[in-house]
């Protein structure tokens, strides 16, 4: 894995987003290991550094939520990227666990190492912003809960 500038894992049961990231001239710079199950996900994180880690939720023997919150407990300065067909179901989980960002699985390559590009550069705990604004947003719909209940 020397050589390269940065180092991104990429666990997707598809290999698609892998083989996108690592196809494109942008990301010649970046170092991809690309796995199919959770389990190989951790096995790497636990031999290999890595800069940033884009996952997918439904992967095999340890999903993407579960890696999610391992990351977050073993390395919390590491951005994870989850990347789901299905953002309207998994955004709140994935943002409550700590995620960095979310995306479309659909997600065009040049946005994808944008985000990636940003996570990495962030200095210190590169979620910050992002879990403001989900508290501020949970906040805002409990309290809209607790009206609603007082006018009833």
């Amino acid at each position: 894995m020397s050589g390269y500038e940065k180092h991104v894992l990429v666990a997707d049961n598809e290999k698609l987003v892998g083989r996108r990231l690592a196809d494109h001239p942008v990301a010649r710079h970046i170092a991809v290991v690309a796995v199919t199950d959770g389990l190989q996900a951790l096995r790497e994180l636990h031999h290999h550094h890595f800069d940033a880690v884009i996952a997918v939720p439904h992967l095999r023997y340890l999903d993407g939520f579960d890696l999610l919150c391992q990351c977050h407990l073993v390395w919390p300065q590491l951005p994870v990227i989850f990347i789901s067909g299905n953002l309207l179901d998994d955004v709140g989980p994935a943002m409550a666990q700590g995620a960095y960002a979310c995306l479309h699985k659909s997600v065009d390559t040049v946005k994808l190492i944008h985000v990636l590009s940003e996570a990495i550069a962030r200095p210190g705990d590169p979620r910050s912003s992002q879990v403001d604004m989900l508290s501020d947003m949970l906040e805002a719909q409990q309290r809209w809960a607790v009206c609603a209940t007082d006018t009833e």
